[in-house]
């Protein structure tokens, strides 16, 4: 069972690989570099993991965890009313975990600054009269660096702790119930996004995106055994990735390069231009 997870998560790396490599080409060649958006985008999020092998998740009862992204992104048009998205950006994402009959309570929040790169189909539709709205389907993979976390566990009354990324020392120079060791961990999370949504004009060179997305997670935390804590009865399962679905609203800038420098010509033009003398 195992050799047959590790071959999957392979080739999902792979596939990960060529559509990034399909995406980078489909700009190369076919982007009109002259235009393009800038935009700000945020909203919340909800998370979810999902241990791989289902004898272990017996073992444990997994909860949606809420969260939130912000991102910065750049939208370049295409050909054929399609469009290459490149999104950077943090979140706050994790994980609520019920073990040990459901008596123990862990409840985590990670912190991963993303990345993605997304190709968009858009269609036209009319919801407004004279509101020219476009609908949208896009698809592509994301990057997710590991940067931290912190978190609270317990029964009954939780307990705080900080995620350190290192084995737990045997003899630790203080208490350290408030540290949670992880080892072996994966620290670049991989996935693929699918999402959809609505383009609607505010005023000249300026849109609202609002996007309903399914991330995907296809790289494991960890390992079964990669969480430490200095307590008996601590009970985890790393060997799991994540699913995330995310609501979020862009706010973009539309910028013409070749009509910029138009206007900037014609402007040079004035300025230079001769008086037209006058005959008396």
């Amino acid at each position: 069972m195992f050799v047959r997870s590790d071959h999957r998560m392979t080739l999902l790396k792979f596939t990960l690989i060529i559509i990034t490599f399909l995406c980078a080409m489909t700009v190369k060649y076919t982007l009109k570099a002259q235009e393009f958006s800038l935009g700000l985008k945020a909203g919340p999020l909800l998370s979810r993991s999902v241990i791989a092998d289902k004898f272990d998740r017996k073992d444990f009862s997994q909860r949606n965890k809420p969260g939130f992204m912000a991102a910065g992104l750049i939208i370049f048009p295409l050909k054929n009313n399609y469009s290459f998205e490149t999104e950077v950006g943090y979140s706050q994402r994790g994980r609520k975990i019920l073990s040990n009959a459901d008596t123990w309570t862990n409840v985590a929040t990670y912190n991963y600054a993303d990345a993605s790169m997304l190709l968009r189909k858009s269609f036209q539709i009319r919801i407004i009269k004279n509101v020219p709205t476009q609908w949208f389907v896009n698809l592509g993979p994301n990057i997710s660096y590991w940067i931290g976390g912190r978190g609270e566990i317990g029964s009954g009354s939780l307990q705080s702790y900080d995620i350190v990324f290192g084995p737990m020392p045997q003899e630790p120079p203080q208490p350290d119930f408030d540290k949670m060791y992880f080892t072996d961990v994966n620290r670049w999370l991989f996935g693929i996004n699918i999402g959809a949504g609505l383009i609607t004009p505010l005023r000249r060179s300026h849109r609202l995106l609002t996007e309903l997305r399914f991330t995907s997670g296809h790289t494991f935390y960890g390992k079964p055994a990669s969480a430490s804590w200095r307590t008996l009865g601590f009970s985890d399962n790393l060997r799991a990735n994540e699913k995330v679905l995310s609501l979020t609203v862009a706010y973009l800038f539309d910028i013409d390069l070749k009509e910029s420098r138009k206007g900037k010509s014609t402007q040079d033009k004035d300025v230079h231009r001769k008086p037209i003398r006058k005959k008396h």
